[in-house]
């Protein structure tokens, strides 16, 4: 599979690269910016620094670095890049680069519970709530990242920061939940078991490991108590890089820098403006569907200025599934030199919602890789991979195809202030901003989501099948 090449850094990130001072660095760019790029291009010039110091002072420790992602897939792919980049000279690099969930399972080595019978205790629980009970699981994963346990009474009155505005939580729903979190604490330690909020606070109270160096990817996707955890393990003298853009936060999170812990005062932010990645085409297309969000001084909107290169308008397909598939097969064949660039196929959802893409490119010897959820990444000669948007999420590709997009696939309720709404148009324009160079949407009429209401005439070309 295709990897993004190492790039040099650019004039917009050579103020990032060359700061190899200790302390915080906080990078905001929108989509396509390079942010990650930028953050590895200082990760390399810090360990190229701290190795010559310690040359000097014929120091032999470690340089222990860490570098966290969201999702699995993203780990991956930062692997690919570590490694590529990151030469072991005369001074041992200790370079870990996980998942936070785990980078703390490895650490603590604790029993698990098993995602259905953690679901199974929760929903019985929050049946009678009379909320949509994918929102109030998110709500209780919310509340259960952002205070610690014995704070847990802070949540009665405190403003739900990137929650939305509907649907609101009372002051009474908010106890009864509060309630059924210690319940359920009080059930994980009478089995003797952990799960991967009860690991985090443990990482926060767990002697420090001395990282040098820690950079953390997508933050805006992390939690307070997970940005708690980062900070306990740092040297005194450490170098900290964030990776932000709140207009991509696709999880239930939200936070102010004051309640992790940090002290921001001396930190130095850093605005990518460029747009290394997507078409003027593809970034205007993609920043109509994210109009109306609210953007905070961490989020960022693709300035359309800086993306310079033109392209095809994306398309957008509309017929039965099947015909989308075959319409995509037939894309592929006409438009992609597969020996040198790369398709992604991705879905808001996994598993079975990907076989009938599947059959068809087997049936037209077109090979492909899943690559939802791989550590690894794949340095084999597929350039189709098949993946979920959310663990397509820091990754980049030439082509990508979106097809299905139904309101079973991408449901919310009806209000326009609706949490998941907001959510779902995050999620469909991070998505669309994977793709260099081309876009197709594949949609059945009597099926669509509601979110094709948000993409912008002219902005598109429609094909009827």
């Amino acid at each position: 599979m295709k990897i993004l090449s190492n790039h040099r850094a650019t004039r917009e990130q050579l103020p990032i690269v060359s700061r190899n001072t200790f302390g915080i660095v906080v990078i905001r760019g929108a989509a396509g910016s390079g942010k990650t790029t930028s953050a590895l291009l200082r990760l390399t010039a810090i360990v190229n620094a701290l190795s010559y110091r310690r040359t000097l002072n014929n120091d032999q420790t470690p340089i222990k670095t860490l570098v966290l992602s969201f999702n699995r897939t993203l780990a991956g792919y930062i692997e690919g890049l570590i490694n590529d980049s990151i030469q072991t000279g005369a001074i041992p690099v200790q370079v870990e680069n996980d998942t936070f969930a785990n980078w703390a399972k490895v650490h603590l080595n604790t029993e698990l519970i098993q995602d259905k019978e953690q679901a199974s205790y929760l929903l019985n629980k929050c049946t009678s709530l009379g909320y949509d009970l994918n929102f109030i699981l998110d709500e209780i994963d919310y509340l259960r990242g952002r205070f610690l346990h014995s704070d847990l009474d802070k949540y009665l009155t405190i403003e739900r920061t990137g929650r939305g505005l509907s649907p609101q939580v009372t002051r009474s729903t908010r106890q009864i939940l509060i309630n059924i979190v210690r319940e359920y604490a009080q059930y994980l330690e009478a089995r003797r078991l952990d799960d991967w909020h009860t690991q985090c606070e443990k990482m926060i109270s767990n002697s420090c490991l001395g990282y040098d160096i820690i950079v953390v990817d997508e933050a805006q996707d992390f939690s307070v108590n997970q940005i708690r955890a980062i900070l306990n393990h740092l040297k005194e003298d450490y170098y900290l890089t964030f990776v932000i853009d709140t207009i991509q936060r696709l999880y239930p999170r939200g936070f102010t820098w004051a309640e992790t812990g940090l002290d921001m005062r001396n930190a130095t932010y850093y605005r990518l403006k460029e747009n290394h990645r997507n078409t003027i085409e593809i970034a205007t297309f993609a920043a109509s569907i994210t109009q109306g969000l609210t953007i905070d001084d961490d989020g960022s909107v693709s300035d359309l200025t800086q993306a310079t290169r033109h392209g095809p308008k994306p398309i957008v397909c509309k017929g039965l599934y099947s015909q989308q598939v075959s319409y995509a097969i037939d894309y592929i064949r006409r438009h992609v030199d597969l020996e040198t660039e790369s398709v992604a196929f991705l879905k808001p959802k996994g598993g079975a919602w990907f076989n009938e893409i599947k059959k068809q490119l087997t049936n037209s010897r077109l090979s492909y890789i899943t690559i939802t959820k791989n550590k690894v990444w794949p340095r084999g000669s597929e350039n189709i991979a098949l993946s979920t948007m959310n663990s397509a999420k820091g990754l980049e590709f030439d082509h990508v195809i979106i097809l299905g997009l139904s309101n079973t696939n991408m449901h919310h309720l009806d209000d326009e202030n609706d949490d998941k709404l907001q959510q779902l148009k995050r999620l469909l324009a991070m998505a669309i901003s994977r793709a260099r160079d081309s876009i197709v949407i594949g949609y059945k009429e009597s099926e669509k989501s509601d979110l094709v209401n948000y993409f912008t005439n002219g902005t598109f070309d429609e094909v009827n099948l």
